[in-house]
């Protein structure tokens, strides 16, 4: 592949309607040269950056590689350039830049159609007269990088499906969620070997990857399948799964189903949209298709509101009668397994009225019809409540992003807070902890960071929930003053399986350490992860390994 498509490209100043966002398409003074030095390197792409990561120069094989020229990624941020798997790693290493002073050669999936794996490094130039540029080299993998793992999965997890269907709605995509189900997959899988059944799901997984054309794929449940991209044709997805289902003899009666949604939130709020994909694709994994078409999905996310708004009385009703419980799981000290709190996990007890009692799907739908902040609330109050009647246990509740936006109830925590401090003493609501879900949500990031601050002066830590599981959390760990942060499992379990991503978690430890935070891995359950966490630097655990989520230690 050529590294310019030509010279000139280079060295020939863009034309100033070029320019998007006011960012200039042509290199900056004195740079020329530099870039003319690297074009003897084995570069496929070159590109310029403010520290933020906002592109001011880019040139390179742009045309072989996404069909669109240089110029026209001029102003969008880095991340543009790849897959969205892989915006989240990007990230994490724009965060620690400035202390790392680059970006250190590492394996990334291009935004073209075949993901295609590249490396990618960057050095911090900083000049008195100027400010700090990020100057990126991104080329094909050298025989060493490319050794250290096996390339990314042909088809995400659940957890990762569902945050790049929700960034991709966040960010105004033209594009659709396909959801595909094989209605009658229990019986295949009966009939087929654990050898047979899993060369099958790795055939299903290349054909839906195959079929996204530069979209995502992912597994949500057994036999129920998405695929986000921008013009997808459902049908044809229909076919490429049937063809590879039929592959196997014990597939070959297989019944497929199929739905879209597209991903446009139109004059809805995008957070209330974004609520409503994830309630939908909860219900999707756990009832395919015909629990997606009992909420409306078929009519976008519009219907989906209309339909559970036909629910939401009993919803609030529910919560402020509180009819769940709360289960704590307990978070230890990895040093010693000694237990440092507990987590306070809802569990709601099934209703008629009620579309699901599963705990994702009742939270998602709490939220969907915007009663987070009577969901955090009536958590909040149930936690307090077991507190009085145990001593010395420290209790973590979750807080939503969208009840912490809103004035009114940051002022009416506060109240409440000082109200238990003040009848049970000084130190009494040090007992308790705030973890904070949901950041990207938060609007007045000044506010937010002044009640946090007020939290912890009377003795609440905070801690920040899914760290790295969106990009936005790196912003917010430099905006709020916080006390630990939780690692998100799926970087966990990652880092136990490649160099990369044991690397990647590394530098998400250095980076809380640099904010003051001390971390909680989260969903360990095996020794090897256990250890690993610790040798990273990793001070607390949580997941199956230390403990089960029951009843809180001599209370509730």
């Amino acid at each position: 592949m050529p590294l310019f498509e030509t010279l000139a490209d280079v060295v020939r100043p863009r034309p100033p309607d070029a320019a998007r966002s006011g960012a200039v398409a042509r290199p900056p003074p004195g740079s020329q040269d530099r870039f003319l030095a690297f074009a003897f390197a084995s570069a496929d792409l070159l590109v310029e950056t403010d520290i933020d990561g906002v592109i001011g120069f880019a040139t390179g094989a742009f045309r072989s590689r996404f069909g669109r020229p240089a110029q026209d990624y001029v102003g969008l941020r880095i991340t543009a350039l790849f897959a969205a798997t892989d915006h989240e790693t990007l990230e994490i290493s724009l965060a620690m830049v400035r202390q790392n002073g680059r970006i250190a050669p590492m394996q990334l999936g291009l935004a073209d159609s075949a993901h295609s794996p590249v490396s990618v490094g960057a050095f911090l130039l900083q000049n008195p007269q100027q400010n700090a540029r990020l100057s990126f080299s991104i080329g094909p993998l050298p025989a060493d990088l490319g050794s250290q793992q096996s390339g990314p999965p042909t088809i995400a997890d659940p957890r990762g499906f569902s945050r790049i269907a929700e960034l991709a709605l966040r960010q105004g995509s033209s594009g659709g969620l396909s959801l595909l189900e094989v209605r009658n997959w229990a019986e295949i899988r009966e009939t087929m070997s654990g050898a047979d059944r899993s060369a099958l799901e790795a055939r299903i997984g290349d054909a839906l990857a195959g079929g996204a054309q530069g979209g995502t794929a992912g597994a949500l449940a057994d036999g129920r399948f998405g695929v986000v991209a921008d013009g997808i044709d459902l049908a044809n997805l229909m076919q490429l799964l049937e063809r590879a289902l039929h592959s196997s003899p014990a597939a070959g009666h297989a019944v497929i189903t199929g739905t879209q949604i597209a991903l446009t939130p139109g004059t809805m709020p995008a957070p209330q949209a974004v609520r409503a994909l994830r309630y939908a694709l909860g219900r999707f994994a756990d009832g395919g298709q015909d629990a997606t078409n009992a909420i409306g999905a078929e009519m976008g996310f519009a219907g989906i509101l209309a339909c559970a708004g036909q629910h939401a009385a009993c919803m609030r009703e529910t919560l402020e009668a509180r009819r769940f419980r709360l289960l704590y799981q307990p978070i230890v000290r990895l040093s010693d397994r000694s237990v440092h709190h507990f987590e306070a996990l809802i569990r709601p007890y099934a209703s008629i009225d009620m579309p699901s009692a599963a705990p994702q799907d009742f939270v998602s739908f709490a939220e969907a019809v915007g009663l987070s902040e009577v969901l955090d609330w009536a958590v909040l109050e149930t936690a307090l409540a077991a507190l009085d009647e145990t001593t010395d246990i420290c209790v973590a509740v979750n807080m939503s992003g969208l009840s912490m936006q809103n004035p009114a109830y940051r002022q009416q925590l506060l109240t409440r807070l000082n109200a238990v401090r003040s009848a049970a003493g000084k130190n009494a609501p040090s007992r308790l902890m705030i973890e904070l879900t949901e950041t990207a949500e938060i609007n007045d990031l000044a506010a937010a960071a002044s009640t946090m601050e007020q939290l912890r002066s009377v003795g609440v830590p905070v801690c920040l929930d899914d760290f790295g599981a969106g990009v936005a959390v790196f912003r917010y760990l430099r905006a709020f003053g916080v006390d630990h942060v939780k690692l998100d499992g799926d970087y966990v379990r990652a880092a136990c399986k490649t160099r990369r991503d044991r690397a990647l978690v590394a530098s998400m430890v250095e980076l809380a350490a640099t904010a003051g935070a001390s971390v909680v891995a989260e969903m360990i359950e095996t020794e090897e992860q256990a250890q690993a966490m610790r040798d990273m630097g990793v001070q607390f655990a949580q997941g199956w390994l230390f403990g089960k989520p029951g009843r809180l230690p001599g209370g509730r």
